[in-house]
């Protein structure tokens, strides 16, 4: 009997422990759950508020706007017309108009005449358009207004177009500038004067320029003997610019005094051979656009002056033109940008009020 209750005890004591684990393994069961659950819900919490804030900050982020107007250039890498671009987007955000630069940040290169198509199958509202003299462009302008887009032109006009403005510099007042600024680097031992022109045939601005430096030489130049000279630069390949620049260089047994640029590229092209040649000092060069390397060559007083279109004002009046034209059917026929000439004795000031204009 002793045996038996022994026996009994023990059982009694093993279930007894059985039960305190098994009470043990439910709450810790329980504990886990719970923790399961908690997570699950704030996990559904978390998903949906993420969901929440991805759709409010999508929906944020697209504008609407009330005009689409597309900017086309020769170039989507000149620094000139990026700061044209630049401050007609910015202008016209503030008028609730989206500006879209054709061509940029695209893998394929479209050439003007591929971004006009594109254009006017999008239906844009408008277009602003670096024109020529090509028989294309101005067919496609033509098309263009015929659908019902307007299209202005912007420092190159298509002058035989259906175009509603042409916004630029006076090419003759341009060349009478250029004149002027030869007239005051000359002196009675300067022989010649070399003008680098555009190869292509259609562009009829650069030959008014031309006319307006001969015109200025012969009537308050007249008591220099200048030969004036022009030379014809192709840009049929990447390199034929700086090829033919370094030709006036490598090839001419007597250099021009004074070099005349007018654009960006040839006047950079014909610093850089200046330095590469050792021929500091001994050329003056005239060129065009405030392109930083261009103004630092002013500075070092390399380049003699360059002349200056204000892309700010420039901007602005691509995006106020078409505006205009929407909202009343007329604008001005050609609209005229101020022309400054940037050189040794005004640069400082001249970078100071640049400064001030890109705080704005």
């Amino acid at each position: 009997m002793a045996f038996l209750f022994r026996w009994d005890m023990k059982q009694e004591k093993k279930h007894g422990n059985n039960r305190k684990v098994n009470r043990r393994q439910l709450i810790i069961l329980a504990v886990v759950v719970c923790i399961m659950v908690v997570l699950t819900i704030s996990s559904l919490f978390y998903v949906e508020k993420q969901s929440n804030g991805a759709w409010e900050t999508g929906t944020a982020s697209y504008e609407q706007y009330d005009r689409h107007y597309i900017f086309i250039t020769n170039s989507s890498e000149d620094n000139f017309w990026s700061k044209v671009y630049q401050k007609a987007k910015k202008y016209g955000a503030e008028e609730n108009v989206y500006i879209e630069w054709g061509g940029s940040d695209l893998t394929v290169d479209y050439s003007k005449e591929e971004l006009l198509k594109i254009a006017i199958a999008s239906k844009v509202d408008g277009i602003v358009v670096e024109g020529d003299g090509g028989v294309q462009v101005q067919e496609l302008i033509n098309e263009a207004v015929g659908e019902g887009i307007p299209v202005v032109t912007v420092m190159t006009d298509s002058y035989d177009s259906k175009r509603q403005s042409f916004i630029g510099i006076g090419s003759h007042n341009l060349g009478r500038e250029y004149g002027r600024q030869i007239i005051r680097n000359a002196n009675k031992e300067t022989k010649e004067v070399l003008v680098l022109m555009d190869a292509s045939a259609e562009d009829s601005g650069k030959n008014i320029v031309y006319n307006g430096i001969q015109d200025t030489l012969s009537n308050e130049g007249n008591h220099l003997n200048l030969e004036l000279n022009t030379l014809a630069i192709s840009e049929d390949s990447p390199y034929s610019v700086e090829e033919a620049i370094r030709g006036i260089f490598l090839n001419r047994e007597e250099l021009p005094e004074i070099i005349v640029c007018l654009n960006e590229k040839n006047t950079i092209s014909v610093y850089q051979a200046l330095i590469d040649y050792n021929y500091v000092g001994q050329v003056n060069i005239l060129g065009y656009s405030d392109a930083d390397t261009i103004l630092n060559a002013i500075s070092r007083n390399v380049i003699a002056a360059t002349v200056v279109v204000d892309a700010q004002q420039m901007g602005i009046y691509c995006v106020k033109s078409l505006d205009e034209y929407l909202e009343t059917g007329h604008v001005n026929d050609f609209i005229t940008m101020d022309v400054n000439v940037v050189t040794q004795r005004n640069i400082e000031e001249y970078l100071k009020n640049a400064e001030k204009q890109k705080e704005e």
